[in-house]
């Protein structure tokens, strides 16, 4: 298995991946009429512009990637978002989920000591993915009920989460 960081060439590999994992209920947010060449193009681009895309690869295939990106907000500036995770349904509860996303912290804590916080957002009914980020150093930070309609019709409470990098040295002075 090869865990490297994403190239613009990767788009139609992570696509498919998108694809293939947009067709399984409960799996990323987006269905998979919603997962474009557009779509894929506009996260790797701001991913690899100012952040981070990692891919898993075996055999040649893309069986996972996360992402991370600025949103272009100054006040903003130390932090990443948009923060995606997708694996391969032949390849989940292996472990490959947390090895990429270690990988992805592991970048900015060497590479993007300007950045403190990574943040994403995990559905309530998604309880492995809210553990495998409470795992690698994620924080619950509230919940925002009704917010997310799941596959099957029900709706769902959004729950932010955010990592705070240790190797941070963007600024002097936070307050919590």
């Amino acid at each position: 298995m090869l865990i490297r960081k994403s190239t613009l060439e990767d788009l139609h590999s992570i696509q498919y991946l998108y694809q293939t994992v947009a067709r399984i209920s409960g799996g990323i947010a987006r269905k998979e009429h919603e997962i474009t060449e557009v779509y894929i193009q506009n996260f790797l681009t701001k991913s690899l512009a100012n952040g981070c895309s990692i891919v898993a690869e075996e055999k040649g295939q893309i069986v996972a990637e996360v992402h991370t990106y600025s949103l272009g907000i100054e006040c903003f500036k130390h932090m990443l978002g948009d923060t995606t995770i997708c694996v391969h349904p032949d390849f989940q509860g292996k472990g490959l989920g947390k090895k990429v996303f270690t990988a992805l912290l592991d970048y900015v804590m060497q590479e993007r000591k300007d950045i403190l916080r990574i943040e994403l957002h995990a559905r309530s009914s998604n309880p492995k993915a809210i553990e495998l980020y409470k795992k690698i150093g994620f924080k619950e930070e509230g919940r925002a009920e009704g917010r997310v309609l799941d596959p099957d019709g029900t709706i769902v409470a959004d729950v932010p989460m955010g990592w705070l990098n240790p190797a941070f040295s963007g600024v002097t002075r936070i307050t919590v």
